[in-house]
């Protein structure tokens, strides 16, 4: 039934507007994610600018646990070394991979980011995103992570016999192979199973401190070397190239395949 069948319902859009088109949506979501310029001028805005747009607007949609809970956490494991006098490689590389697994696991997917679905619909690309948001978490643990071993060395109370180039070299290789696998398995399947995966790798080694039997081999894997490098560049590659290329491995699908 039109409006103009109403008696009381006539005149109902004197003064008022059309409604605008359906253009306006995509105007309005690429302007949210990449720039406050106009979508026409956020095309030739220069490269960096748009880059540092897409960087704060990330950071804003992360969750603010994020950076007070990697914070809290790094103080924790540097106060253990310097109160208790423990092996300040063996604890740091521990601490400084348990930050990175679940910062990085929880960095993307729509279980952990309530503005998922608005993200996937603006036209950047979920690689991109991926990519920002990997920038933001990981240079932020990688931050806090340099900032430990400086501490841990300067102080009256550190650790004479680990220098800081030993220090980082305890803790980079496993932190990013780590963080490299939490990502993958985070696109691919979920942010539970990516947590669960990172944190049985991480038990196990941990074992490996207390003198319990593990796999040989293991501590291999837990040392800054070519090895370890490449294989978390391979993982994170994976991730990205993984990230909108398909529905992930999920209990519950958003479709159904026909």
């Amino acid at each position: 039934m039109e409006i103009h069948e109403w008696p009381e319902l006539r005149g109902f859009h004197d003064g008022i507007p059309d409604p605008p088109g359906p253009g306006i949506v995509r105007a309005v979501l690429a302007r949210s994610a990449l720039t406050r310029l106009e979508p026409d001028e956020a095309a030739s805005a220069p490269g960096p600018y748009r880059a540092w747009a897409l960087l704060t607007m990330e950071a804003r949609l992360l969750h603010p646990a994020v950076w007070p809970t990697s914070a809290l956490v790094m103080a924790v494991g540097v106060l253990l070394v310097m109160a208790q006098g423990q092996a300040a490689g063996d604890v740091l590389s521990l601490v400084v991979s348990l930050v990175a697994l679940a910062g990085l696991a929880m960095a993307y997917g729509p279980e952990h980011d309530d503005a998922f679905e608005l993200v996937a619909a603006t036209p950047v690309s979920p690689r991109v995103v991926l990519l920002a948001r990997v920038t933001l978490v990981f240079g932020y643990d990688l931050a806090l992570a340099l900032l430990a071993s400086a501490a841990m060395t300067a102080l009256p109370q550190g650790s004479p016999s680990w220098g800081l180039m030993s220090l980082i070299a305890a803790w980079l290789g496993p932190m990013a192979m780590l963080a490299a696998l939490s990502l993958l398995l985070s696109v691919c399947w979920n942010p539970v199973g990516a947590m669960g995966t990172g944190l049985a790798i991480w038990v196990l080694h941990a074992m490996t401190t207390t003198g319990l039997p593990v796999t040989a081999g293991l501590r291999d894997f837990w040392t800054t070397s070519p090895l370890t490098i490449g294989l978390a560049l391979a993982l994170a590659v994976a991730a990205v190239a993984a990230a909108g290329a398909g529905e992930p491995i999920r209990r519950v699908r958003a479709t159904r395949r026909s």
